[in-house]
């Protein structure tokens, strides 16, 4: 096997510990505090589809423990969809990897070939997008005591509905609506919600935060989350033309949420926090976190 073809954790100890005691120790705090949060009122059974953050597993562990926690009985395959935070990518276009193996403190995961192209690995390499949800699927592969293959692709743009339809027809093509059907075939979509503050240039409700500011942030990140978890992309995408946003995985979320309305899931919103409720301090700058899953 070339080297070329390894996934390496590029952000293990940096964004999350690079150790498995530690990472473990992370996971499983972070499980628990998704299910001391978990509504009574959320559905049950396994899901097929998901939106997960993608900060440091300080900040997004909580988010993507749903995965743990309504994971289906056996996966074998992930499709991680992401945006670039470093390169341009074409709008309305999949830019795919070719990874043979991810690594991650827990052990291996292996890849599965979407494209032969491996022209992307480079940036897939540093895309912290990408890479955060690794360790709960490793985590997953053990639990099940089965292989657990991935695949990533990027996209940072869609321009309208006609062209995610365009996109999600080409994942049923590759992923085959036979084995997304079986449920044991998830499509993963990676974004956190608004970036608020001087820091990230955004602040139309004032550049202090106060707690009026951070409820009108969630109550306009909670509009997005129901759109995509009902999958009505309309309202989303004149949303998108007539106002600046800064939800950087919106374009993943859109297809995922359409691929998900095409097979019949239903979704909702299972999840939402600030990294401002992670360490209890007061800023004028903060990221939000959404989890959404279809079932």
């Amino acid at each position: 096997m070339k080297n070329s073809t390894l996934r390496r954790a590029w952000y293990a100890g940096s964004w999350y510990a690079d150790n498995e005691t530690g990472l473990r120790s992370t996971i499983i705090e972070s499980i628990e505090e998704a299910n001391r949060v978990r509504s009574k009122e959320s559905p049950s059974g396994p899901i097929r589809f998901a939106l997960f953050p993608h900060a440091g597993l300080f900040y997004s562990g909580r988010g993507i423990a749903p995965l743990v926690l309504y994971a289906p009985p056996k996966i074998r395959r992930v499709l991680i969809l992401a945006p670039s935070h470093s390169a341009y990518l074409p709008p309305d276009t999949i830019s795919f990897g070719n990874f043979s193996r991810y690594d991650t403190p827990l052990g291996f995961l292996e890849g599965f070939e979407v494209e032969k192209d491996s022209r992307l690995n480079s940036v897939l390499q540093k895309e912290h997008a990408v890479e955060m949800v690794l360790p709960f699927l490793a985590y997953l592969q053990e639990k099940q005591k089965s292989p657990i293959a991935v695949a990533m692709g990027l996209i940072s743009h869609l321009s309208d509905q006609d062209k995610t339809t365009t996109l999600v027809n080409q994942i049923v093509e590759l992923l085959t609506e036979e084995e997304l059907e079986r449920g044991e075939t998830l499509v993963i979509a990676s974004s956190d919600f608004t970036h608020y503050g001087p820091r990230f240039n955004y602040t139309p409700y004032g550049a202090r935060v106060t707690h009026e500011v951070a409820l009108k942030v969630k109550e306009e990140d909670l509009k997005v989350a129901t759109l995509l978890a009902n999958g009505e992309l309309g309202p989303l995408f004149l949303k998108q033309r007539t106002e600046r946003g800064t939800i950087c995985g919106i374009a993943g979320g859109a297809i995922v949420s359409a691929l998900a309305k095409k097979l019949g899931s239903k979704g909702w919103v299972s999840d939402y926090y600030t990294s401002l409720d992670v360490i209890n301090e007061r800023s004028n700058d903060f990221v939000a976190y959404g989890t959404i899953l279809w079932r």
